[in-house]
């Protein structure tokens, strides 16, 4: 029986991919090719989609400065991660269809968290934008900059409300994050399947086969069995 219950932000709550990610990108891209980066945007874009299946938009960064910039452009590479994961925002952001019913829905019956991952002010930010911060017991960041993981935050929600494991419900798009993390420590777990492909080479491998698996808002309460 689930008592709590964890969300994902990002691809999860809010279309991040649609709505900030090609523009953010873009701009940390500008900053890589001012500083000597033989790839024109287009391209930059195109290496991006296929890099992130794999590693980090950090990470992504890094490795173009480094296989095709100049020393120049790899001390240019914290600019553009900083522009990426600290993007201007808008004071106010749409959530994804469905995703509102679902929260005032699920709020009077269990204790729900937010446990996202990248910067903290830009994460708060979104939250605020999307005017979901009163759903939450409380919203957890986690520095995946420094290759932090959700896993401890989950931990936390189970301490603090006196859970079994099975009892937390993670909820996200990533197969790699927080289906990964939640499944390591015993919770059950539901793969919101949207947004940029993330962790695929998980659904191989058993052991990190999710809970539940649905693709948008309007699956959650009849597939979760809440």
């Amino acid at each position: 029986m689930i008592k709590a219950i964890a969300f994902d932000l990002d691809d999860t709550l809010l279309d991040t991919t649609g709505l900030l990610v090609k523009k953010a990108s873009a701009e940390a891209f500008e900053i890589l090719i001012q500083n000597g980066l033989r790839l024109n945007l287009e391209q930059c874009e195109s290496l991006r989609l296929e890099l992130i299946k794999k590693m980090s938009h950090k990470e992504v960064f890094e490795k173009l400065a480094s296989e095709y910039g100049t020393t120049q452009t790899q001390q240019a590479s914290h600019l553009a991660v900083q522009r990426f994961y600290e993007p201007h925002l808008p004071p106010h952001l749409p959530l994804l269809d469905g995703a509102k019913e679902n929260l005032i829905y699920l709020k009077p019956k269990y204790k729900l968290y937010l446990v996202t991952a990248g910067h903290e002010k830009a994460q708060k930010q979104k939250a605020q934008a999307l005017g979901i911060n009163h759903f939450f017991e409380k919203i957890y960041v986690i520095n995946s900059l420094e290759k932090k993981r959700k896993h401890s935050a989950f931990l936390e929600i189970i301490t603090l409300n006196n859970l079994q494991p099975h009892e937390l419900l993670c909820i996200g798009n990533s197969l790699s994050s927080e289906i990964q993390d939640g499944l390591k420590i015993g919770a059950t777990t539901c793969y919101f399947e949207f947004g940029e492909d993330r962790g695929t080479q998980l659904n191989a491998d058993l052991n990190f086969k999710p809970t539940y698996h649905i693709h948008n808002h309007s699956e959650l309460i009849k597939v979760c069995q809440l």
